[in-house]
């Protein structure tokens, strides 16, 4: 059997529109709802990290403290630093007694010594160095620098133009000696860049069977300076090792 509707369509349509009003205000409730537990979320995680925030900033103002006075104390070490380098390049060259005592040690019997000269020469500087070498960058750094750190690198470069030397002149009566053990002893030394046979020649017929030597030593630069190695006995304090000698004396 068909249906037969005689409302009219209006009355159709006012419902379709009463059903779509309760639709929306349902929608309209649920995502206020979320919205709603969204700010309250939000609130609540604001007010926990407030909370955290006060509970931290006693720890973060004692750790800006703590960099404060580690900044401190790390200008402080580097001042330190700069005032023992300079003290250190002070003392430089090497004690002379100490430098004697290197070259006296492992004589043997066969060599007897004459003479023992001791000097600080001048450098030859090439182009390049004695040239202006300070761009506008070093300058800066230099003028930001300490006094101690100013004082050290002028005295640096005034000590880096000057080489230690000693010259030692002597008679033996065994030259392959003089060779093989006491120059070998001698650069082996710590204090001692290089050493080597500077002349050698047939002595006087009152002294016949002996031959007069020269050495020239080369000492090795000292703490604080370019090239400088500090030899482990006189960075522990201990004295230097007593190499095995033939005896004799000079």
């Amino acid at each position: 059997m068909k249906t037969i509707d005689f409302l009219p369509d209006i009355y159709r349509q006012r419902e379709a529109l009463r059903r779509a009003r309760v639709w929306w205000g349902i929608v309209v409730v649920i995502f206020s709802s979320a919205i709603a537990a969204s700010a309250l979320a939000q609130a609540w995680l604001r007010h926990e990290l407030h909370e955290q925030l006060d509970d931290l900033s006693p720890e973060y103002a004692a750790a800006q403290t703590q960099v404060q006075e580690l900044a401190g104390l790390q200008t402080q070490i580097l001042r330190a630093g700069h005032e023992a380098n300079l003290y250190t390049l002070l003392e430089n060259p090497w004690p002379r007694t100490q430098l004697l005592a290197e070259i006296v040690r492992p004589l043997p019997a066969s060599i007897r010594l004459t003479q023992i000269h001791l000097a600080e020469e001048e450098l030859a500087r090439t182009a390049i160095q004695a040239g202006p070498r300070n761009t506008k960058a070093e300058e800066e750094a230099a003028a930001r620098a300490s006094a101690p750190e100013q004082d050290f690198s002028k005295l640096q470069e005034e000590t880096e133009r000057r080489q230690t030397t000693i010259e030692i002149d002597g008679y033996t009566s065994d030259v392959d000696q003089l060779q093989q053990q006491y120059l070998q002893t001698i650069n082996r030394s710590p204090l001692v860049a290089n050493a080597f046979i500077k002349s050698l020649e047939a002595a006087t017929a009152n002294q016949a069977g002996r031959t007069r030597f020269v050495l020239r030593v080369i000492v090795r630069p000292g703490y604080c300076q370019r090239g400088g190695e500090v030899p482990p006995s006189i960075a522990t304090g201990q004295p230097p090792e007593r190499r095995p000698a033939g005896g004799g004396g000079g």
